[in-house]
């Protein structure tokens, strides 16, 4: 069996190394020698997974931390890693923030950290290098080096011009120009449309595997968000101020609210995945719906009916234990943030699949006056704030965005965003995989990741690619393989 030796730099939460490690190809496999990473709840990720002892933690940029990496991977056959590069994603503050935080942005160290990675593959010279980042970086231009005035290159193409002049090819097989691939995640597997750029180079002097789609049209069918249909119901603790935007919304349709929360509980006992708790929803229902008939035709004192009301709903939720996770450690990492009460009756009322653009726009099937009213942010701006998902589709990207909140990630059915463990599973993560550190960390790490099954397809490729340099003849092998 031959094990090629990979270095994994800007590591992060270990989707890379978990996607190659499951990659597989006959007498052939991956041994991932040093993870690399920065932040320290993704270094004790890694630590987890890979053992304390192939982790370096530490940046990049220093060098004392590129001399450890030196000293223990002189042997090393793969680089992988995808640099950060914070104005290039085509979400976030980059795009959509002030001009002040797009300013502060465009001189962020951090875009220029692909140039580390290069340093290192130059002193390395391993066999494969992989480069993976956002498909934004395709609109990202830098000053050319001839430093010309307006003379602008794309960053793409200076990344490849760059391993080429390095001894790399980057050709793809059967095209003549190609040198990178966009690849949606959700055509190879994840339940999750996420669009990366992809670079596979070698020193082998063959061209680099184009990467066929296994899933979608004409294919296997995509893997959907039903990847979290089977976990057990979790519900969140909801808080409600008389300072909340638009609570005179929520107070105007103080019965209709009320009765869309009270039915959505109903719903959820009749649920077949409520696994342990499934008598504590059912006894959670009744109790509510009981509270609910006392208090709905209430004209007076609402918002303190409300409150009473949602203090009982929380108090409900730990009596009845539903959220308990029964000792099975990843479910540690399946339970939910807080949301307001506002908040909850958007996601109750939006339609799975649709989104708050819709719900506001007066011809839209979707279109939900009281949504319409409760809707607290800029109308001019941002519409699709809030996106509820549906079981017969693929996620939409799972961004480390979700660590300031999860509006964009509504649970199909339950009354709430999405957990740090469901969004682990859209990334096509291990269901025994544990990331450390707390929530808002572990939404990062998930966020940041290259999704494991589409890093197993990049893996597979690159297996397959040196079986075939093996085959060539003895000078070629000779020269080129180690």
């Amino acid at each position: 069996m031959k094990t090629l030796k990979v270095l994994d730099l800007f590591a992060g939460g270990g989707g890379f190394s978990t996607g190659f490690l499951q990659a597989d190809y006959p007498n052939c496999n991956f041994e991932i020698t040093k993870a690399v990473e920065l932040d320290p709840a993704a270094c004790e990720t890694l630590r987890g997974h890979l053992g304390k002892d192939r982790v370096i933690q530490g940046d990049i940029t220093l060098s004392s931390v590129k001399q450890k990496i030196y000293k223990s991977c002189k042997d090393i056959d793969v680089v992988i890693g995808g640099p950060p590069c914070q104005t290039f994603s085509l979400a976030g503050p980059s795009r959509s923030g002030s001009k002040e935080m797009r300013e502060k942005l465009k001189k962020d160290s951090r875009n220029t950290l692909y140039k580390h990675f290069f340093e290192i593959v130059d002193h390395l010279k391993p066999d494969f290098v992989v480069f993976e980042n956002v498909e934004g970086m395709l609109s990202k231009k830098i000053d050319g080096a001839d430093g010309l005035m307006n003379k602008q290159v794309q960053v793409i193409e200076l990344i490849c011009d760059e391993l080429e002049s390095k001894g790399y090819t980057t050709n793809i097989e059967n095209s003549i120009s190609e040198r990178f691939q966009v690849l949606n995640a959700a055509d190879y597997g994840v339940p999750q449309h996420r669009r990366r750029i992809i670079i596979i180079a070698n020193r082998l002097e063959l061209e680099n595997p184009k990467l066929e789609p296994t899933h979608g049209f004409g294919h296997n069918s995509y893997n959907t968000t039903e990847a979290i249909k089977h976990l057990p119901i979790r519900l969140p603790r909801i808080s409600l101020s008389d300072k909340l935007k638009n609570i005179d919304v929520v107070k105007d349709n103080y019965e209709k609210v009320l009765s869309l929360f009270v039915e959505n509980i109903k719903d959820l006992a009749t649920k077949e995945n409520n696994s342990g708790s499934k008598q504590g929803i059912i006894e959670l229902s009744e109790r509510l719906n009981e509270e609910f008939m006392l208090i709905k035709n209430k004209k007076s004192y609402k918002l303190h009916n409300l409150s009473k009301f949602i203090k009982l709903y929380n108090e409900l939720v730990i009596e009845l234990g539903i959220n308990n996770y029964m000792d099975n450690q990843p479910f540690n990492n399946h339970q939910s943030r807080e949301h307001n009460f506002r908040d909850i009756i958007i996601f109750i009322g939006t339609r799975p699949g649709s989104n708050s653009s819709r719900f506001m726009k007066p011809d839209s099937d979707d279109y939900d006056e009281l949504l319409d009213a409760l809707y607290p942010y800029n109308k001019n701006k941002h519409k699709d704030t809030y996106v509820k998902h549906s079981w017969d589709k693929p996620s939409n990207t799972i961004l480390a965005h979700m660590e300031k909140d999860g509006l964009k990630f509504i649970h199909p059915e339950q009354p709430r965003s999405l957990t740090p463990y469901e969004a682990q599973l859209l990334q096509s993560f291990p269901e025994d995989y544990i990331f450390c550190g707390g929530r808002n960390e572990q939404y990062r790490q998930i966020g940041n990741a290259v999704p494991p099954k589409l890093a197993e397809v990049v893996g597979g490729s690159i297996l397959s690619l040196h079986q075939q340099a093996k085959g060539c003849d003895s000078s070629f092998a000779s020269a080129f393989t180690k």
